[in-house]
Order: C-alpha cells, then sequence, then structure tokens
C-alpha cells in the first residue's frame, strides 16, 4: 500500500492501487453548499463571477482539503446585485436578467416567466424540432475553460479537479421533460434516440476541450437510469448505450472517467461493471434498494475502483460526529482490505449542511 494524498493519490487510486488514507471526494452540485465556504448569499454564488466561483472552489479546498474538487461553472464578469431583500426570496440582478431565487429550496428562476434552467427546452415533436431546439455543441466556451484551467493550476497536486457532464441520455430526458421523455421511450423510440445522438455528437469536442484545459479525469452524471423508474430492458436499449459512448469518447481523448449512476441499480450492475470507466459511483440506499458498498464491490470485483455512498442527506444533516465516523469506518471496511476506494457521499452534499458534519466525515478517513 502506497502512503500518498492528494491528486497524484487519487490518480493512483483510479488506476486501481490501493491508497492510504483514503482518498476523499467531497460531492458538490453547483453552488449548492460552497457558497457556505466563499463566506457569500448563495445568490451572490449562484449568480456570481468568475472571481466568485474561483473563490468558492478554493475556499472548499482550504476548508476541508479534500483529495477531488468538483469544478462548478465559472460566471460572469459583472457582479450581481440584490434588488429586494423579500421574507421568502431573493429578486437579484444578473447579466441583464432578474432572477428570484428562493430562501428554502435555493430554486433559481428567471423573475419574469418563472423559468428554470432545468426546465424543458420547448415541445419538440418532429426531428426538424429537435434539429432547432437542441443545438449543437461547438465547445464550452473561453470562460469556462478559463477557470477549469485557472483551477486546476492554482490547486496543484493538492487535489484532482473534476469537470462534469451528464451522458446523451440525461440531457435528452431534460430536453424533453421527465413525463414526456418516459412516454417517448414507449410511444415513439426513434424520435427520443435521434434526440440522444444529438446531444452524443458533442461528446468528443467536450472532453477533447476538458484535455486541453488541462484536466486528467471527468466526472459523468447519470440520474434516471434506475430500475425504479424504468425497466432493466429500457435501460440496456435507452441508457447504457450513452454511457458506453461517452465512456470512449473520455478514453479517446486521454481522461479518465468516473459514472455515477443513480437509484436501485441492483439489478444491472453486471451490465454497469461491464463499461470500461475508471471509478463507479452510486446513490445512497432509497426506496428500499439495499445499494451498498459489498453489493457493488461484489459485482465490480477487487481492482476497480469505487467511491462510497454514504448518506448526504440524513447522516450529514444530523451531524453527529461519532455516527458520521462509525459510517465512515464502515464503509472503508466494506470496499475490502487493499481495495481502490475514494471516501464521498452518493448524492451531492446538501446546500444547508453544517460544515463540521463535513470536517467529522473528512477526519475520520485521515485518521485511518
Amino acid at each position: 500500500m502506497t502512503i500518498i494524498a492528494g491528486r497524484s493519490g487519487t490518480l493512483r487510486t483510479l488506476d486501481g492501487h490501493s491508497v492510504s488514507p483514503t482518498p476523499v471526494a467531497l460531492f458538490t452540485w453547483g453552488f449548492d453548499y460552497i457558497w457556505q465556504m466563499a463566506d457569500m448569499p448563495p445568490w451572490q454564488l449562484a449568480c456570481g463571477t468568475r472571481d466568485d466561483w474561483h473563490r468558492a472552489h478554493l475556499a472548499l479546498l482550504e476548508r476541508h482539503r479534500p483529495d477531488l474538487l468538483f469544478y462548478s461553472g465559472s460566471g460572469g464578469t459583472t457582479p450581481p446585485r440584490l434588488v429586494t431583500n423579500e421574507r421568502e426570496s431573493w429578486l437579484i440582478e444578473a447579466n441583464g436578467q432578474r432572477y428570484r431565487m428562493d430562501k428554502t429550496s435555493l430554486a433559481l428562476a428567471n423573475a419574469q416567466t418563472g423559468a428554470k434552467g432545468c426546465d424543458p427546452v420547448g415541445s419538440m415533436k418532429t426531428r426538424a424540432d429537435i434539429d432547432r431546439m437542441i443545438s449543437a455543441f461547438t465547445g464550452w466556451g473561453e470562460t469556462y475553460l478559463d477557470g477549469l484551467h485557472r483551477l486546476i493550476t492554482e490547486t496543484g497536486d493538492r487535489a484532482l479537479v473534476l469537470p462534469h457532464h451528464s451522458p446523451a441520455y440525461i440531457c435528452t430526458c431534460y430536453a424533453f421533460g421527465f413525463e414526456r421523455a418516459m412516454e417517448l421511450m414507449i410511444e415513439d423510440p426513434d424520435l427520443f434516440i435521434y434526440a440522444c445522438d444529438r446531444f452524443q455528437a458533442g461528446d468528443r469536442l467536450r472532453m477533447q476541450e476538458w484535455k486541453a484545459a488541462g484536466a486528467e479525469v471527468c466526472f459523468i452524471a447519470d440520474g434516471w437510469a434506475s430500475c425504479d423508474i424504468i425497466s432493466p430492458a429500457m435501460i440496456e436499449r435507452f441508457a447504457l448505450p450513452y454511457q458506453r459512448s461517452i465512456t470512449k469518447a473520455a478514453h479517446e481523448a486521454g481522461l479518465r472517467i468516473i459514472l455515477w449512476n443513480e437509484g436501485d441499480i441492483l439489478p444491472i450492475l453486471p451490465e454497469e461493471a461491464a463499461i470500461p470507466v475508471d471509478a463507479f459511483v452510486f446513490e445512497q440506499p432509497r426506496k428500499g434498494a439495499s445499494l451498498t458498498v459489498e453489493a457493488v464491490r461484489a459485482v465490480f470485483g477487487p481492482r476497480r475502483c469505487l467511491f462510497g455512498n454514504l448518506d448526504s442527506e440524513a447522516l450529514l444533516a444530523r451531524n453527529d460526529a461519532a455516527e458520521i465516523a462509525r459510517a465512515v469506518a464502515a464503509q472503508i471496511a466494506a470496499s475490502g482490505p487493499n481495495t481502490p476506494f475514494v471516501l464521498s457521499t452518493g448524492s451531492p452534499i446538501p446546500s444547508f449542511t453544517a460544515p463540521e458534519a463535513v470536517d467529522a466525515m473528512i477526519a475520520t478517513a485521515r485518521d485511518r
């Protein structure tokens, strides 16, 4: 076993080596939670400048010292302005638009239309509609890539920086909206696949640009390839082909790939294990599915890197250091002796999580 930490140690883990202490990934998504690290209100980071985002990422690194750091966007150049501070929401002006953020959910929407960034793109009934409404991917853009390169450069060997995206299946589900996407897979599967292929066409460029910006590993999030949503047969037809293709695109670009899948994946674990991802991440147990590190390790074998699925919600919300320490120790033990393992939560850290709970999670890993 090699005694090493940070970026170098994590890369060894992804290559199938056991590393001590166990590397830790702080699974964050967008501005959630990291606004606390930068000591700024959530609306400021959500609508913030590239410097706001960079400061938040580095503040997270300084506070918790994780071995993996998720990169989320890079913002604009003009600072946002708080227009009104209302009882249940903030009204913000940014980049010539006004947005409203709910103080409880932190959902951000256009103040005039109510539209959110994850809303369906519109009604798409034909291939012509898809061609018109789903733009061909032409690049991440200078601001995003400069922010990624800057973070990688300033982080150095302290942590591995992870840009992230989703397979074409997930992009398509969001583009149509959940209900319509589920209907289309039954009523007009060819149209659904046409939209998937539209998104898939940009994967090679996505990966090439990440690599050129200095990334070494990417994180791919598949949210709805779950047997509590669709059948294993439908997952095989609509989701797994795009997990396979984005994995191939990443490897062709010279990137390692970490794949995250949510929900009940127990019936499809052999199919997931057949995809040559470098590491696999899975959600904490939900809806009665006994999704454990032991169960996944039994299928993926002793040499594939797994990420833990510590409960990011109930466990961290209780903020009981002793309970967190027991859960971390149990996960590391469950992976098996001398196996490649990264301590992580099974889903992103919620916005209002107490930083002390995250400290407790990391401290236990560092002591083992």
